[in-house]
């Protein structure tokens, strides 16, 4: 039977008219949402930074799309960042008159996977990690 105001009560309501009244009667539906929200957009934020560091296989101070026969033979060290870096696998080949030199780090969901390219001449003479370094140096 419906009330004064517009309201039913009793056996009369049906399921949406309960539902209806109930988040009527939670105002703080709207800010538990607003908080919700939040939450998710800080913590989906500090995923991808950590994902992204945690796959980034860049140096600072070598562009290796430019890296000169000279500067390779020097050798040069790539930082990985990864927490849980537990194999490394470094390989080479040659496609389009380059050396392409791969840096793979396989992880439980997928992994890291880093090309250089240089000069077809050089080789790679040793690999070393230590830490979170690769040292590389090619002759």
């Amino acid at each position: 039977m419906p009330s004064s105001e517009g309201t039913e009560h009793g056996l009369d309501v049906s399921a949406e008219s309960m539902h209806q009244l109930f988040l009527a009667d939670l105002p703080h539906l709207d800010s538990v949402r607003r908080n919700h929200g939040n939450v998710v957009e800080i913590v989906s934020g500090s995923v991808e930074s950590s994902m992204t560091a945690a796959r980034s296989f860049e140096t600072p101070n070598i562009s290796f799309d430019e890296l000169d026969e000279k500067s390779a033979r020097a050798g040069f060290d790539i930082t990985l960042e990864t927490d849980a870096l537990t194999d490394l696998m470094v390989s080479t080949s040659i496609n389009d008159g380059r050396r392409l030199v791969r840096v793979i780090a396989p992880e439980r969901f997928g992994g890291l996977v880093h090309t250089l390219s240089m000069p077809p001449a050089l080789t790679i003479d040793t690999a070393v990690l230590d830490g979170e370094i690769l040292r590389l140096k090619f002759d």
